[in-house]
């Protein structure tokens, strides 16, 4: 570790005992249902390979991810896992990949039904598959009016294993999210041939909520990262950014501190140059503070590609090669991509390749 401490200029450091903390506590507050893991986007950014690791030592067995190259990806280093495809797949050629190596397809919408449904043709072979529903979300999933028109054909032509939904707002209390669960849980009755066929209508936060939307799986993903979006389902903190110090200036009054001349020191000033930047996933409009030797330090001027200042004149001794906290247990994600105008999702799948993830 102090090999790569010493080489590098930025660092992640990733607990996965908080992790694994985060995924056995929505085990205990949504026991009676399975909790799979979402990985997608390299597990939020925290890179999935070792993520997965982590968590098929405490039993979850069930991964979702996006695109399909992320899920052959996976399949190559886990051969005993579901891994679920959500984006589906829109062409036979990767059908046939995905399919060859046990891959379970998401259907999304009747382009894709068809498509697996002309294999079964071919073959006479039902594809394992998952069926996503439209519950109100109107961005993936086969509408309410075409799950009932083709009730019995997804039937007779799919190897259904779960039928799954998404809520809109599943981090509060909200009319929309019992409007979900109605109908959801309308289709649900509906669709009674299988007592073996799942039913997943929740996120991370579902887990939260009243035990009639927790059905029996909840995809989990942010929580179990530590990047809670709710302010009452506290997870525990699992990433710190850190940046070495490259540089330390003393800069009189009155003068600009990087491009554009966004900022001039009010006062004689200790400038440190950190090794960071928004190549690196510090967002360029984050105007907040960083944390030195546990004090507040303000970042100053223009965040560029590589760089970005601080004001350490309050710090005592400040020195070349120490190390400054962007965020982590002092400023948590939360609270950083607040003042980036986001959410910690984007600011975790948006760190950079030159920052080294270290996992502890």
């Amino acid at each position: 570790m102090k090999k790569i401490l010493n080489e590098s200029n930025a660092i992640l450091e990733i607990n996965l005992k908080n992790i694994e903390d985060n995924y056995k506590h929505l085990k205990n507050v949504a026991p009676n249902a399975k909790i799979a893991a979402c990985v997608k986007a390299n597990s939020y950014g925290l890179g999935s390979s070792i993520i997965c690791k982590s968590l098929y030592k405490l039993k979850c067995r069930d991964f979702f991810v996006a695109p399909a190259d992320e899920a052959l990806s996976l399949r190559k280093k886990y051969k005993n896992i579901n891994i679920y495809l959500l984006n589906g797949v829109s062409n036979f050629e990767t059908f046939l990949k995905v399919y060859n190596l046990n891959i379970i397809t998401v259907i999304n919408n009747m382009h894709q039904y068809y498509l697996i449904k002309e294999n079964f043709e071919k073959t006479k072979i039902k594809i394992k598959c998952c069926l996503h529903i439209d519950s109100g979300m109107n961005r993936l999933g086969i509408s309410y009016e075409d799950f009932i028109k083709n009730l019995y054909s997804f039937q007779k032509y799919l190897d259904i294993k779960i039928i799954i939904s998404h809520l809109i707002n599943s981090e509060k209390k909200s009319k929309l999210n019992n409007n979900q669960l109605k109908l959801f849980t309308d289709m649900k009755n509906k669709f009674n041939f299988s007592k073996k066929v799942l039913f997943s209508l929740g996120n991370s936060n579902s887990a939260f909520l009243k035990n009639k939307f927790h059905f029996d799986m909840i995809r989990a993903g942010g929580y179990i990262y530590g990047l809670d979006l709710s302010n009452k389902n506290k997870s525990k903190n699992v990433l710190t950014l850190k940046a070495k110090i490259i540089q330390i200036e003393k800069v009189k009054k009155g003068k600009s501190i990087g491009y554009s001349a966004q900022y001039f020191t009010k006062k004689d000033s200790i400038i440190a140059t950190l090794a960071i930047g928004y190549a690196d996933g510090l967002p360029r409009n984050y105007i907040g503070h960083a944390f030195y030797k546990n004090k507040k330090v303000k970042f100053v001027g223009n965040i560029s590609m590589d760089l970005s200042c601080l004001d350490v004149s309050s710090i005592e001794n400040p020195k070349i090669n120490d190390w400054v906290e962007i965020f982590g247990n002092n400023n948590s994600i939360s609270i950083f991509a607040s003042k980036c105008c986001t959410i910690p999702y984007e600011i975790s799948s948006k760190i950079g390749t030159r920052v080294k993830k270290i996992y502890n």
